[in-house]
């Protein structure tokens, strides 16, 4: 039997490659090896009335690389590059633009592109050369100029521009532009495409209104140029993601075997779709995805052998996913990375004792989407010359100009107070009055602390949860005249003090808001709940839930009301909380809106707070922000270590290092004290800490035991001495741009600034040598240059 087996198998593979030498290609049907997820759903001959216009499916999937039966590759065998294996011809030839920098060649049959650099004769391609033995069908997927999904009642299924020989694709040259006409005949879906050039490279674009839906297909999704620069396992280089403070997934030969890359929501997931915030998810509970930073940039990167593009995404950005995917999926051999552009996007509801079923959004997300592939090379094609690049977009393009006379300062939290459920009735938990706010900034100024920004939280009526988005001073506190004392006291004392404010996610129980006017809803037209979630196995606790406020009611019901009153505190900024890391839809059928909605109202409600009241601080930072905040508090310092990823990179602070003054995550919460010492100093981030009036203990059984080390008597003279410490170094690299990141050895790290600066940071337990400096284990050395 054994014997058989073997002589089986070997036939098995011999016929497998005889298929793939005739040019045919066997992929198993799903269907062969389990049942459906959703077996007990509703069957496919089932019919489902629809919900305003909503399509319904049984099933879906919304991975970047979804291979369908329809699409047959090769995924036995991976091709192996031998360094004299011949590659495909460059079949971009013909001219179609040109201005002072490059020119522009398309391929007339799939319309596919190369870009050549005019001075230097660098060539960038759109569908880049590949092995001679790759198979026709994977040719076909690399050279399509676009990639496109949809549904047409019953899962996603993907396409691209070459597969079907039905499927048409025309050019025109207008003016300064190339209009791609493709006409997916089969899917009844066509739109236009267009190139343009730019002073930095290929501006591509993707009008809204070309689009038209003629069959029953319906549009999720389009991805184009997905190519773009991609490269071969034996390429020299890396894929930039933005993940967290940016992450490397660099290019190598011989790796893992991933069924999937990076694929992830720019600005993070959408609170307002259950699935893309749980793993896991049943008609009460929920269990929220692993841990992991979010995208706050509109960019993505690769650079191979000296030539590099940073793909900077501004139409559509707000409802758009980053995708990085490693050589082997898809049986093909190459690194790529590349925008995808949502229009419509899905979610699962609960009705009765079905289960589990998913639906679509009916309706497109409006809006024109637009994507510019600045082009580098040589010392630029790099993560570092991709962070200039991105630097110098957000100060020519976007308006984006340093904060004036920067200086080195303690971010200093305090925590008000918080209400805890008793048997019968509350107790609000004094955690730091006024008057103690007024006591621990005079300590920290007597043990060295010069330079203070005051961040005062929980300090409404109700404390933390209390009465959002409604903002009045808690009298347990001190009411208003002690807020009007410490006010005082902070502007003689020489300190900026901000409130925060929490205008987006009141808690339920004492949120001062219509339900009904207010609350933003899922696609079931349930008024939407999130929870807080146990950290142990990330389950929701159904005791703590919150809403979310339609984002025009934010700005315009509560935002605009409320504003005077911080002038007339005479506070010197609000910390608009939730605002630079979180935005979201709306499915409530009176007034669906998409993201693009809450980013325009965040900015909206930024501008009018900074203009009256003088100063704005958030949380994260997501691009939308810059150039309206003063400070980005705990801005994002890591990746999120995914398998296929290498090493994270402070790709956030080359692009904010001088322009906007950042902070770290408070020194009294660290999980490794001497670790997220050293990243803020190779970061550049400046020092945080919250504390409070009160012992930790007294938070016990209320929801912010998240606080479990702030009594301001342990800390103020940890805080001082590192304060002290770092004071000289951030002194000296103020208000600079960091120009260079680099590692030097194995952990060792060297961040260099504008001025020369340079700051060298060990994380190995041994010292070390660098340039006849030596740097003690576990520390860090710098000098001016």
């Amino acid at each position: 039997m054994k014997q058989r087996t073997i002589q089986w198998k070997k036939l098995v593979s011999i016929l497998l490659l005889v298929m793939m030498l005739l040019g045919q290609q066997i992929i198993p049907s799903a269907s062969s090896f389990a049942p459906s997820a959703n077996a007990e759903q509703l069957s496919s001959e089932e019919v489902v009335e629809p919900v305003d216009n909503e399509v319904v499916i049984e099933e879906t999937t919304s991975e970047a690389e979804t291979v369908e039966a329809t699409d047959p590759v090769v995924d036995s065998i991976d091709p192996v590059l031998d360094g004299a294996e011949e590659l495909s011809k460059v079949t971009a030839i013909k001219e179609v633009l040109s201005n002072s920098k490059f020119t522009l060649y398309i391929d007339e049959k799939t319309g596919n592109v190369r870009l050549v650099n005019k001075a230097t004769g660098t060539e960038w391609l759109g569908s880049p050369q590949t092995p001679s033995s790759l198979p026709p069908n994977n040719k076909k997927f690399i050279d399509s100029p676009l990639h496109l999904r949809y549904t047409v009642g019953s899962d996603i299924t993907s396409t691209y521009s070459l597969k079907d020989a039905t499927t048409t694709t025309t050019y025109t040259v207008l003016n300064d532009q190339v209009v791609l006409d493709i006409n997916f005949v089969a899917e009844g879906i066509s739109l236009q495409m267009i190139y343009a050039l730019s002073d930095r490279g290929l501006v591509v674009q993707i009008p809204f209104e070309s689009i038209k839906e003629t069959g029953n297909a319906r549009l999720t999704s389009l991805e184009p140029l997905p190519f773009m620069n991609g490269a071969l396992e034996s390429d020299k280089g890396a894929i930039f993601l933005p993940d967290g403070s940016g992450s490397l997934l660099e290019f190598r030969a011989i790796h893992e075997t991933y069924l999937k890359g990076y694929s992830e929501y720019i600005y993070g997931n959408d609170a307002t779709f259950r699935s893309q915030t749980n793993d896991m998810l049943a008609d009460t509970y929920t269990r929220r995805n692993t841990p992991r930073e979010s995208i706050a940039l509109p960019v993505f990167g690769i650079y191979r052998n000296g030539v590099g593009t940073l793909a900077i995404v501004s139409d559509g950005q707000y409802e758009a996913k980053i995708n990085g995917t490693p050589a082997g999926i898809r049986a093909i051999p190459m690194y790529r990375s590349s925008v995808e552009f949502m229009y419509r996007k899905n979610d699962v509801i609960f009705i009765g004792n079905s289960g589990q079923i998913p639906y679509f959004q009916g309706q497109m997300i409006a809006g024109n989407r637009k994507v510019e592939f600045v082009l580098l090379e040589a010392e630029d094609a790099n993560y570092v010359g991709m962070a200039n690049a991105y630097r110098d977009y957000l100060i020519k393009d976007q308006g984006v100009t340093p904060i004036a006379d920067q200086k080195p300062s303690l971010s200093l939290e305090l925590f008000g107070g918080i209400e805890r459920e008793e048997i019968i009735g509350d107790t609000f938990i004094k955690m730091t009055t006024f008057q103690q706010a007024e006591q621990i900034i005079s300590d920290l100024q007597q043990a060295g602390v010069t330079n203070i920004d005051a961040t005062y939280d929980g300090w409404t009526k109700g404390g933390l949860y209390g009465t959002q988005p409604s903002h009045k001073v808690a009298k347990q506190l001190g009411g208003k005249k002690g807020l009007e004392s410490l006010v005082d006291f902070t502007k003689e004392a020489n300190v900026a003090l901000y409130l925060r404010a929490n205008y987006v996610k009141p808690f339920e129980s004492t949120g001062k808001y219509s339900e009904r006017k207010d609350g933003i809803r899922g696609m079931d037209r349930e008024l939407l709940e999130l929870t807080l979630y146990w950290p142990s196995d990330r389950w929701s606790r159904s005791s703590y839930s919150f809403h979310l406020i339609k984002p025009d009611r934010v700005l315009n019901q509560y935002v605009k009301d409320q504003v005077s009153d911080y002038v007339n505190y005479g506070v010197d900024g609000v910390q608009m909380q939730y605002m630079g890391e979180m935005i979201y839809s709306d499915e409530d059928k009176e007034s669906i809106t998409d993201r693009s909605v809450a980013a325009q109202a965040w900015i909206d409600s930024l501008t009018l707070m900074k203009e009256q009241v003088g100063s704005t601080a958030v949380d994260y930072g997501n691009a939308y922000t810059f150039g309206l905040v003063d400070r980005i508090d705990d801005a994002p310092l890591y990746a999120s270590e995914y398998t296929y990823t290498d090493t994270a990179v402070p790709f956030y602070q080359l692009v904010l290092h001088g322009l906007i003054p950042y902070y770290a995550s408070p020194i009294n919460l660290r999980e490794d004290a001497q670790v997220e010492w050293l990243k803020a100093i190779e970061y550049g981030a400046l020092p945080t800490a919250e504390l409070t009036g009160e012992k930790s203990s007294n938070l016990h059984r209320t929801a912010e035991t998240r606080l479990y080390s702030s009594y301001a008597a342990d800390w103020i003279s940890i805080v001082a001495d590192e304060y002290k410490d770092l004071e000289p170094l951030y002194n000296a690299i103020a208000g600079e741009q960091m120009v260079n990141h680099e590692q030097i050895e194995d952990r060792v790290f060297r961040t260099t600034y504008a001025s020369g600066v340079e700051v060298i940071v060990n994380y190995n337990s041994d010292a070390t040598t660098i340039d006849g400096v030596s740097v003690e284990g576990m520390n860090y050395t710098w000098s001016k240059g």
